[in-house]
């Protein structure tokens, strides 16, 4: 093809595009709503767009103390909506509430929990690794006798009951070592499963 050729028909390309743009531009002025968008259709339109989300904030665990029953429960939820076991839920301490009442004896008892678990670095037994979360309180109702229960979820573990002596066994040993130099009182401990009624028991004498 002649260059000449070519030119034309660029030229004629170019002015049939002017044409155009001049056409709209014409309409457009006798017709403000030409260029606009239709609210109807926009509607419709926008109505498939997905959403930008923002930031994903991650969920965290529980770290506000929960007292009543329903606080508790509601942290418990949380936890377990994120992936914690039944049995470590608690890794924050919120719903470690030892009793405040019941006594002289009840109250050396929460002194011996405490002191047990502050050897451990924790402040409740969640914090700690396997098989120590399963505990779920100490108690006392016999001068220097400490009661340890372990949590129901604790019957569902068959290592807690193997090897000779048990693990559950060997559990009240080291509360025993770890205790019984500051109370000089502690005598036995006596461990058992909520819900469970065998116990297993350790006692100073035994290990002098």
């Amino acid at each position: 093809m002649k260059s000449s050729t070519k030119r034309v028909i660029g030229n004629v390309s170019v002015g049939t595009f002017l044409a155009g743009v001049v056409a709209v531009l014409l309409v457009s002025h006798f017709d403000p709503n030409f260029l606009r968008n239709d609210p109807e259709l926009t509607a419709e339109a926008n109505a498939g767009t997905p959403i930008v989300q923002g930031p994903i904030v991650p969920k965290e665990l529980p770290t506000a103390k929960a007292s009543t029953a329903a606080e508790i429960e509601d942290a418990r939820q949380r936890a377990l909506e994120l992936g914690r076991s039944a049995a470590t839920w608690d890794k924050n301490c919120v719903a470690w509430n030892p009793p405040e009442g019941g006594g002289v004896q009840q109250q050396w008892a929460n002194r011996v929990g405490a002191s047990w678990l502050n050897s451990a670095g924790a402040r409740c037994p969640d914090a700690l690794t396997w098989p120590y979360y399963f505990i779920d309180g100490f108690e006392s109702t016999s001068a220097g006798e400490l009661k340890v229960t372990l949590e129901e979820t604790a019957a569902a573990d068959p290592h807690l009951l193997q090897g000779e002596p048990h693990t559950i066994h060997l559990l009240g040993d080291e509360i025993l070592d770890a205790t019984k130099g500051q109370f000089t009182d502690l005598t036995s401990i006596e461990l058992s499963i909520r819900g469970d009624d065998v116990r297993w028991n350790v006692a100073v004498d035994d290990r002098a």
